[in-house]
């Protein structure tokens, strides 16, 4: 014969209940339930199984559980579900663990999640619980195992463990029957030392990581914790590698099932994410706006847990509201130690990584995400205080990315650039999330700028750009834009709201650009500082149009921001824009004050055309919800968890 299909063995399960049968009667009419067909073999000196009889149980006269197993495997040639103790099924069962055996012949055990499983104990590893976790029995916990996230694969482990362990027909075959095991010896005692030789001869065991089964305390006392130090001499006598493999699987964190088992526990009780929210202070701009609404949007998911959240300063009034949810905790941290906001499954660093992380991330994170928002700082020298820093900064920033187990890009613009750049990540570790486009729905408070009024503005119509002086920015070219309008009889003011920075401003360009309208145009140009959330809401709102001249940009929330106010943008579609905004009824041919100049003068002079252009906008930023940012990160958060930690270092699941 040949193929898994054609050797497929039937599959029966063996119990032997010793003198109080009636124990397992929720184990015997669980499993009729669970696997329907399944004979459940139940062993007895004398034949009698009592209650167990009339609930669809097959009897036999043995001695040990020991011997029901090698009776199946002699007149049967079967998988042996092996039942040491007084387990409950969920629906299903056997299903994926005897496709396993069914599909990969050289394994030999296949083990389940339980409340009392040894080093497999749920959702503790080595700490036995009670049957339930908080309201969810074994029918719930594996419907969430086997529904939430990504499928997980079984996973190797050192040996068998657990109330119930599907033992392979092919393994018999070739290492022969189970041991018995001397008294007080418990039956899993032999389970591990079937285990043990069939490792000898090349199989392997694992552990269905989807499949809970539980014990409940209320059907036998609770014993010793495995293995007692008789188990512990005989196993030990039998193999000299069990102490090393029993108390190397206790301790390891970075094993195969370490990563299986806090993916599991995640999928269970829900993510525990870490936040880095060093990035708000007193200014709420584009990437303070993008983390308050991220955390938002986490925290009101049903499968996360607990959003914590490390501050360089108390918490500012911006984020008072989304920071109060519940399920958020947020604190100042001393520098970057986030340890005492630990333990988590993920620690996100949702703006731009500009230094490898502290030690005490993966001390306080399963894995450690970094968003990478764009590389314009990384291309330009000028944003730095002097080339050292750059240097400094880039390095920076290709540590981060390299120590990270996962780097988010918000657009595939930004993807191709980490690829042409050839920094530290491997493709399988990059992850395209796109940013939320409906943080706000234009009905917010406003109130006008109490700086604006102070520097005399009085227009009835002006041009808004938001945002920091940055180079890239091209706030320069907006001034000339408004002038050239001025010169082709269209009166516009123009107010430019955001906060100066340090080093790459366009400030000298944008003096030149006002200079060189001639000063007789009439033009008038406010330049504030950065804005408070209202004030914002009141410039989009009353603006004519918005200039958004960027040549650089990850990914672009202006335009959407603006658009929920129902003031049309003014933009060149390049790489991002183009990607996420689509294909607007008016577009700037380039940069040009000229060609910016004709964009806005046809959003000006035709109101359906400036309609148009909104619709199209939120038209675009549907699909670009901060719910399908956080589903998406999550999804992130869940395919990394199931993978080894970055480098092999060890990390915390508690």
């Amino acid at each position: 014969m040949s193929g898994a299909d054609e050797l497929a063995p039937p599959v029966a399960a063996a119990l032997f209940p010793g003198a109080r049968p009636e124990l397992y009667g929720p184990t015997v009419a669980s499993l009729r339930r669970a696997c329907p067909g399944l004979d459940v073999v139940v062993g007895a000196t004398d034949g009698d199984i009592g209650p167990l009889a009339g609930l669809g149980a097959t009897a036999t006269v043995a001695p040990s559980l020991a011997a029901v197993i090698d009776r199946l495997w002699r007149d049967r040639r079967c998988h042996v579900l092996v039942v040491t103790d007084t387990a409950v099924f969920p629906a299903g069962a056997l299903d994926r663990a005897t496709a396993v055996l069914d599909g990969a012949l050289h394994v030999a055990t296949v083990s389940f999640f339980g409340n009392m499983a040894a080093f497999l104990s749920f959702p503790h590893r080595n700490h036995g619980v009670s049957h339930q976790i908080e309201s969810l029995d074994e029918e719930a916990i594996t419907r969430l195992l086997r529904s939430v996230g990504p499928d997980l694969a079984v996973a190797p482990v050192p040996f068998a463990a657990g109330p119930a362990v599907l033992v392979s027909a092919f393994a018999l075959s070739a290492v022969g029957p189970v041991a018995e095991v001397p008294t007080p010896l418990r039956a899993g005692a032999a389970l591990v030392d079937f285990s043990l030789r069939a490792r000898e001869k090349g199989f392997v065991d694992v552990v269905d990581p989807a499949t809970f089964c539980a014990r409940p305390f209320d059907l036998a006392p609770v014993e010793d914790p495995w293995p007692t130090a008789a188990e512990r001499r005989w196993l030990t006598d039998r193999h000299a590698v069990f102490p090393v493999l029993a108390d190397d699987e206790a301790r390891s964190t970075t094993s195969a099932l370490a990563a299986v088992h806090g993916a599991s526990r995640a999928k269970v009780l829900g993510l525990r994410v870490l936040v880095d929210g060093s990035c708000l202070g007193p200014k709420e701009m584009g990437t303070q706006v993008q983390t308050i609404s991220l955390i938002q949007a986490l925290a009101a998911r049903p499968d996360v847990a607990s959003v914590s959240v490390a501050l360089a300063t108390d918490v500012p009034r911006y984020a008072e509201p989304v920071l109060a949810h519940p399920k958020v905790r947020a604190r100042p941290v001393t520098g970057d130690d986030v340890s005492s906001l630990g333990p988590a499954d993920v620690g996100h660093r949702p703006f731009q990584p500009d230094r490898p992380r502290h030690a005490s991330w993966p001390a306080a994170a399963a894995r450690t995400v970094v968003t990478l928002q764009d590389l314009i700082a990384y291309h330009g020298g000028a944003y730095h205080q002097s080339p050292a820093a750059w240097m400094d900064a880039r390095e920076g920033l290709r540590r981060a990315v390299s120590e990270a187990d996962g780097v988010v890009v918000i657009s595939h613009d930004v993807a191709g650039r980490l690829r042409a750049e050839r920094l530290p990540v491997e493709a399988e570790r990059v992850f395209v999330v796109g940013n939320g486009t409906d943080h706000l729905a234009g009905a917010e408070a406003a109130a006008v700028p109490a700086e604006l009024l102070a520097r005399g503005f009085t227009a009835d119509r002006f041009a808004l750009v938001l945002g920091t002086n940055y180079a890239h920015k091209n706030r320069d070219l907006a001034v000339a834009a408004v002038g050239e309008l001025h010169r082709r009889g269209e009166p516009l003011a123009l107010v430019m709201a955001g906060a100066a920075v340090p080093f790459g401003s366009s400030r000298a360009r944008e003096s030149l650009a006002a200079a060189g309208r001639g000063g007789g145009d009439g033009a008038e140009v406010f330049a504030v500082p950065d804005v408070t959330s209202e004030e914002r809401n009141w410039l989009l709102r009353h603006a004519s149009v918005v200039l958004y001249p960027t040549s650089a940009e990850g990914f672009g929330l202006i335009p959407y921001e603006a658009a929920r106010f129902g003031t049309p943008t003014v933009l060149v579609p390049f790489g991002p824009l183009a990607e996420v905004v689509g294909d607007l009824p008016v577009r700037a041919a380039d940069w040009s004050p000229a060609a910016l100049a004709d964009a806005t003068e046809a959003l000006l002079g035709d109101p359906a055309l400036a309609r148009a252009q909104v619709a199209a906008a939120l038209g675009a930023g549907q699909d670009f919800t901060w719910a399908a940012t956080a589903a998406k990160l999550v999804e992130v958060y869940r395919s990394l968890l199931a993978q080894p930690a970055r480098g092999g270092r060890e990390v915390a699941w508690q």
